[in-house]
């Protein structure tokens, strides 16, 4: 108890040893000149295998097409071209290139506008396909062995940019081919091509390992375009019911994760997701934003211990039921995406399991959230502050 002739204020504590989500490890000089001599030796293995293609973009450029999409999440930009199929031509990308996008516009690298007719989705891989009333393509090759060299032409980072990237391949299966050609984001839907111009997949996904200093464990996957099979689909409608909702829930763990982070830095801070699209998330950042300003208007008032210890009583409360009311948004819309994954018959394999997917990575946020909120239920908040 302070003493008698001492005035007493409560005072926020913030020096709290609470996580963070991301954690990096420092780097040391070994390590910036491993990267920086795998980075060396990766350029130069690229520039020995540009050197056999006896074509450039240049010459495919009326093949390869910028895909730019728009829609409430925002603009977007992929790739894709033109193959011939069963003898007639076709606009070949991702599907999630342009799932969830209220307009959607092609151009070939060349300059040419591009108006397909119809939707065909690949019922177990993450390709659409666009039939073109006319015109020439690429051609589609059966046969490819490990270690054959690839370049893969495309819109790198959505930047509207052509490039040409080049690697090998380093795996195949059924429906897969990996490749060591180092493409991002925005090479989504790109042609991997080889040495007679002929297509051996399409650009489609990137998977990173957490632990990876220098790049070496990240892997590129290229989905096959023979041995699928096609499904055309009410375009509007198909992603209207299922593309936007797609497009909405991705946004909203990108949304979250960086909520939390911003929660995590400083347990004290006011969230600025009051406008979110999500309704959920929305109410979550309004109810926490008051909770917060209540407790800022508590700090420098005279109270007793007594007053102090129901107050930091009911701060951790407060803190504790606010982490259980974020982690509900993620169980919630985690349940939603399951419910659409095993019930909706129309879906895509691929659309089937990237639902899946989402509520694998809510569910994972919704417990580390959790665990936060535990922490956040021991911690005393408030001190005597005495003034004589």
């Amino acid at each position: 108890m302070p003493p008698p002739s001492c005035t007493c204020h409560l005072l926020l504590l913030l020096a709290l040893a609470l996580p963070c989500l991301p954690v990096h490890a420092k780097k040391n000089n070994k390590g910036s000149k491993d990267k920086k001599a795998a980075l060396e030796k990766r350029l130069a293995e690229e520039k020995e295998i540009k050197a056999q293609f006896g074509y450039s973009f240049n010459d495919i450029a009326n093949s390869i097409v910028i895909v730019s999409c728009s829609g409430e999440a925002g603009r977007s930009s992929g790739s894709g071209f033109i193959a011939m199929m069963h003898g007639k031509p076709y606009l070949l990308t991702n599907q999630h290139v342009i799932l969830g996008a209220e307009k959607i516009s092609f151009k070939t690298a060349a300059g040419i506008t591009l108006k397909p007719h119809g939707v065909q989705l690949s019922t177990t891989r993450d390709i659409a396909r666009l039939p073109l009333a006319e015109g020439n393509g690429l051609t589609i090759s059966k046969n490819m062995t490990m270690d054959s060299i690839i370049g893969v032409f495309g819109n790198s980072e959505g930047g509207g940019v052509a490039t040409e990237l080049y690697g090998k391949v380093t795996g195949i299966e059924a429906d897969l081919v990996e490749v060591s050609a180092d493409f991002v984001s925005g090479n989504s839907g790109s042609p991997v091509l080889n040495l007679n111009q002929e297509v051996i997949g399409i650009a489609s996904y990137v998977k990173y390992n957490t632990d990876d200093e220098d790049g070496s464990k990240t892997r590129r996957f290229c989905y096959r375009l023979t041995g699928n099979q096609w499904k055309s689909v009410k375009w509007k409608a198909y992603n209207d019911k299922y593309g936007k909702l797609y497009r909405e829930k991705a946004v909203l763990i990108d949304s979250i994760f960086e909520v939390a982070n911003e929660w995590y830095d400083d347990p004290f801070t006011r969230m600025t997701a009051d406008n979110h699209t999500d309704i959920g998330l929305r109410k979550w950042s309004g109810a926490h934003n008051s909770m917060i300003k209540r407790i800022d208007r508590t700090a420098g008032t005279a109270v007793s211990q007594h007053k102090l210890d129901n107050t930091n009583k009911q701060i951790r409360k407060d803190m504790s039921d606010s982490a259980t009311a974020l982690s509900k948004v993620c169980r919630d819309s985690a349940r939603n995406m399951r419910f659409l994954s095993e019930k909706q018959r129309e879906l895509t394999d691929f659309l089937r399991d990237e639902f899946e997917r989402l509520a694998n990575r809510l569910e994972y946020a919704a417990d580390q959230i959790d665990e936060y909120g535990l922490k956040l239920s021991t911690h005393n908040y408030f001190y005597f502050k005495t003034e004589s």
